[in-house]
């Protein structure tokens, strides 16, 4: 979880340690609708995986990302 908050901190240009597994849509200035969307491809072009356009919505959190990589 770690690499991925670190990874997820690069995208949204903070410190790591501001973010948590409970960090939510919203919580975070940069996490607006165009950044979730962004969010889906870097996270899907770094870890190589894809996560279904019917789901996207439904996230809310960095922990419900992080189910989709699978580690």
């Amino acid at each position: 979880m770690d690499e991925f908050l670190k990874f997820i901190a690069g995208i949204f240009d903070v410190d790591a340690s501001a973010l948590s597994p409970e960090t939510a849509y919203g919580t975070v200035q940069q996490w607006d609708s165009l950044m979730h969307i962004r969010l889906v491809g870097e996270i899907e072009e770094e870890y190589g995986v894809e996560i279904p356009i019917d789901e996207v919505a439904g996230i809310r959190t960095l922990a419900d990302f992080y189910r989709y990589i699978g580690v």
